[in-house]
């Protein structure tokens, strides 16, 4: 046998070394793998360009937007793991066949394979295909037909006014009932797409019979839940859009289904909570809202002249351009409404438009802080008076230790001494001035 050129240009290696190896296919072997991982690479990169060029292709429209995430999804799959499947085998196959091994029978069931899937795919994986399709453009007719079929017919019973609530209550019950519908939608072509697969339908139902037992036992929350927001929805106590007080917590509803209450509160948390946990719900925005405030003077001010300024900054921001528009009624003295420690309360309400109350309070406060100001009306506030100066200098005795010793016994007894000092006040410094000095003292100072 002839040796070939790589033989003589490694210098006829001896059997069983890696030059041999190499000269008997070993090199081919090893640039068939080479050239494997960097096709990989190249078509790796070519494919993830084209799926990120896609993806942002599909991005940019609302009616492609879920397909662009599921290939995103897919992407690394795609470009990752198919890839190196393909290449992988076709170089296993290449390596072993320079070998020197026979690859007939890969070959032959590889052909086999591919001429099943084929069949497979023009049928039965068509037919899957379709189906998929089919659920998916139904899931999008159904985001958005449900929406505005549900708010067209609302509208249609409803007159202007309450254009705004009908538009919250349509958007609550749409996400609820997309949800439902899509659901349905996805779970039938499951389904389906099991009986193309020739699965038993029949099983897997008594499967999902028994799991379904078993959860609900382990599931009585849920249930709660369910239960408490089929309830919230069909009596409409709150809606998306509305700001509530539910469980104790306070925030903008950001969404709601069957099962919990999405709130986002001032700090911009977002609060995701149970409705079997709701028993008691405030809602400060439904069909209209009220702007209540309490306005504090000072006792010494004229309460009707009070009165009289803080109804006319009522009907100032009520006939604002701007500010009027979000008024049903002006607001207006109520009442006296308390007498506290250092102020006379006012209240003052008026109806408004929903969530335009905070917006009419603050504006309220700084007009009637101004209005106040000017017309010399006193808004006490807590304050403190500080004397700032010396104490009169102690009492001092200079005598005899007897004196001293009754200066001791007075102190002693100064407490019960204290109560007659209720005497006329012409005569409280002599009463002191006695029970401190001793008498022998007070004879002297008398004879000097």
């Amino acid at each position: 046998m002839e040796d070939s050129f790589l033989d003589k240009f490694l210098g006829h290696p001896s059997e069983g070394t890696f030059l041999a190896w190499l000269s008997d296919g070993g090199l081919w072997a090893l640039l068939i793998a080479i050239g494997a991982v960097v096709g990989w690479s190249i078509v790796r990169i070519i494919l993830r360009r084209g799926l990120r060029q896609a993806i942002r292709g599909l991005d940019q429209h609302d009616a492609t937007a879920d397909v662009g995430l599921a290939v995103q999804a897919a992407d690394s799959w795609i470009s990752n793991f198919f890839t190196a499947i393909v290449f992988g085998a076709a170089a296993v196959l290449g390596i072993l066949q320079v070998l020197g091994n026979n690859i007939d029978p890969a070959i032959n069931y590889l052909k086999d394979f591919g001429a099943a899937s084929f069949n497979w795919l023009v049928t039965d994986g068509l037919r899957i295909v379709l189906i998929l399709f089919l659920s998916w453009v139904l899931g999008r007719v159904t985001r958005r037909a449900i929406p505005r079929l549900l708010s067209s017919i609302m509208l249609t019973q409803a007159s202007a006014a309450d254009h705004d609530e009908i538009m919250k209550r349509s958007e609550t019950l749409s996400s609820v009932f997309v949800g439902a519908v899509v659901t349905l939608i996805y779970i039938s072509a499951l389904f389906m797409i099991l009986t193309e697969l020739s699965v038993p339908i029949g099983p897997v139902l008594g499967g999902f019979g028994i799991a379904g037992i078993a959860v609900g036992f382990g599931a009585q929350y849920l249930v709660r839940d369910l239960i408490a927001g089929i309830f919230i929805l069909a009596e409409n106590q709150y809606r998306t859009g509305d700001v509530v007080t539910v469980a104790g917590t306070s925030g903008l509803v950001e969404s709601i289904n069957l099962r919990r209450t999405v709130l986002r509160d001032l700090d911009g948390q977002v609060i995701v909570i149970p409705n079997g946990e709701i028993s008691v719900a405030f809602n400060k925005t439904k069909y209209w809202s009220r702007v209540n405030l309490d306005i504090g003077v000072a006792y010494k001010e004229d309460v009707d002249r009070v009165v009289e300024v803080l109804n006319e900054v009522g009907e100032e921001i009520a006939a604002d351009p701007y500010y009027g528009l979000m008024l049903i009624t002006p607001p207006q003295v109520l009442r006296l409404d308390a007498l506290d420690d250092s102020a006379v309360t006012f209240k003052m309400l008026g109806d408004c438009k929903p969530m335009k109350q905070w917006e009419i309070t603050g504006e309220m406060r700084r007009r009637i802080k101004i209005r106040l100001d000017n017309e010399g009306i006193e808004i006490p506030f807590p304050h403190q008076t500080v004397y700032w100066g010396e104490a009169q200098p102690p009492f001092r005795y200079e005598g005899t230790n007897e004196g001293k010793q009754e200066i001791t016994s007075a102190e002693s007894n100064l407490g019960q001494n204290l109560l007659l000092l209720k005497v006329a006040q012409p005569k409280r410094a002599h009463l002191i001035r006695s029970m401190l000095v001793p008498q022998s003292l007070l004879s002297a100072e008398k004879s000097y």
